[in-house]
């Protein structure tokens, strides 16, 4: 049987083989923990975000109504923040989902024959497309 994840083999650099992580929390108080984290996911994050806050902003400064500038930002953070906000409360409930595990052997051929089908209902509609005359 062949491992597909041993056809390429990088070395990856060994920066962090003698890092403790719990010696550098030690270094940091919690807030400061906590503060660099957020800047780790914002850095992570802002090559998605910024197309869409830079447009947000722009519409926002060329509407030059500051009531629904505000309340489009506020929008914009609420929906950007919620799902981590939602994971996090979440995360001491994750040792009960873990349960759900011997069901998740199927998610796998079940997305996939739902995107095959997908696709050659697509291809199909595209080579014997249906008109519906009423």
């Amino acid at each position: 049987m062949c491992n597909v994840y041993k056809v390429i083999e990088l070395q990856l650099p060994s920066f962090f083989n003698n890092f403790d992580p719990s010696v550098a929390a030690a270094l940091f108080p919690s807030s400061v923990q906590a503060y660099l984290a957020g800047l780790t996911f914002a850095l992570a994050a802002s090559p998605c975000s910024t197309p869409v806050l830079a447009t947000l902003l722009g519409y926002v400064a060329a509407s030059k109504d500051p009531v629904v500038g505000g309340s489009l930002l506020l929008t914009y953070t609420t929906g950007y923040v919620a799902p981590l906000l939602l994971a996090a409360s979440f995360a001491g409930a994750l040792q009960s989902l873990l349960s759900i595990r011997k069901f998740s052997a199927w998610i796998n051929p079940i997305s996939g024959a739902l995107l095959f089908g997908g696709g050659v209902f697509t291809l199909l509609d595209k080579l014997f497309p249906v008109t519906m005359t009423m």
